[in-house]
């Protein structure tokens, strides 16, 4: 960073191999035009200069969010990724919103990650939306720099454990309607909820339903099991939407909707705790027992990583493996 040497306030620096022309007044940087000898920058920098006829720009958290929303990085995201990012950014919003960016430093990421250290999922999740912001900053001159770069992920566990078999046996004999076709709708096709909610009945061919995945854009057609058939011909029977899970109304259902209806069907069934996500556990698990290869598991889950597929799948090898071991040692 070099301070020009005819004029005061004015600074130099240098961002991937490209030179930057600034005004500095305090924490108020002001790009100007890149030819410190032409007319263009002896104007913009007596304009400056004069910051009472000038409005001089306000670096804040709020703006960079604002033009972050307006930005191709924010328009190329999948809606259920921007529906992730939202909550997150009124997090940030919250917190630090009339804050300047370019003062933020290292160790204040590290302190707002740290401060979640309860929710580690969460405090990993405000430490990229920093990140994500600082780029954007970055694309915008605001700064040189993204001070969460490199910052380490807390550790967060082995994610969602499948359900236990008692409490699959609980829910399925305390439950009906939609949280029951919901339950036997995750476990049957080892979907994610947000792609079991877009669902519709053009997608079913009476035996397998046709899915694209929300998060990877992945296309898969995913055979039935005879449990899921079974609520799949009594539901379109009584359907009222499109969608294969509705709302009372006959209207795609939303997940909070489903959120309330699974915590009342967990609380009746006494499974609470366990998170309907585990239930792609269970499906990988299900496919693991009855011998199938991980590329068959992956062919109905969609994983595309092996490494993925195994993590959900380990649990149920193990045993697999165990009782093998115990029958062989029996004889």
């Amino acid at each position: 960073m070099v301070r020009h040497q005819n004029k005061r306030f004015t600074q130099v620096k240098t961002a991937r191999g490209k030179v930057y022309q600034y005004f500095r007044r305090g924490s108020v940087y002001v790009r100007l035009p890149n030819d410190p000898n032409s007319p263009e920058y002896d104007e913009a920098y007596w304009a400056c200069m004069n910051s009472k006829q000038v409005q001089l720009p306000k670096f804040t958290f709020k703006k960079l969010v604002e033009s972050y929303k307006k930005s191709p990085r924010w328009s190329k995201l999948a809606p259920r990724t921007k529906a992730g990012y939202a909550s997150t950014l009124d997090y940030i919003m919250d917190r630090v919103g009339d804050m300047d960016p370019t003062k933020m430093r290292r160790s204040n990421i590290i302190e707002a990650q740290q401060n979640n250290a309860h929710r580690p999922k969460t405090a990993n999740e405000i430490k990229k939306l920093f990140s994500i912001l600082f780029e954007h900053a970055i694309d915008l001159d605001w700064q040189t720099h993204n001070p969460a770069k490199g910052i380490p992920n807390l550790k967060t566990g082995e994610g969602y454990s499948a359900w236990p078999e008692i409490a699959l046996e609980k829910f399925r004999a305390k439950t009906d309607g939609t949280a029951l076709l919901i339950f036997e709708l995750c476990i049957g096709t080892g979907q994610r909820i947000g792609d079991v909610l877009r669902m519709r009945w053009s997608d079913f061919d009476g035996t397998g339903i046709t899915i694209k995945q929300g998060k990877t854009g992945t296309e898969l057609w995913v055979p039935c099991p005879p449990r899921l058939l079974a609520l799949l011909a009594v539901a379109k029977k009584e359907a009222k939407g499109l969608t294969i899970v509705s709302n009372p109304k006959g209207q795609p259902a939303q997940y909070r909707w489903v959120n309330r209806l699974f915590g009342e069907a967990r609380k009746v069934s006494g499974t609470q705790g366990l998170q309907v996500h585990g239930l792609r556990s269970n499906a990988a698990s299900e496919l693991a027992m009855a011998g199938c290869t991980d590329a068959e598991i992956a062919a109905i889950t969609g994983h595309k990583a092996r490494s993925m597929v195994v993590k959900y799948t380990r649990g149920a090898r193990q045993k697999m493996l165990a009782e093998s071991a115990g029958r062989k040692r029996d004889h």
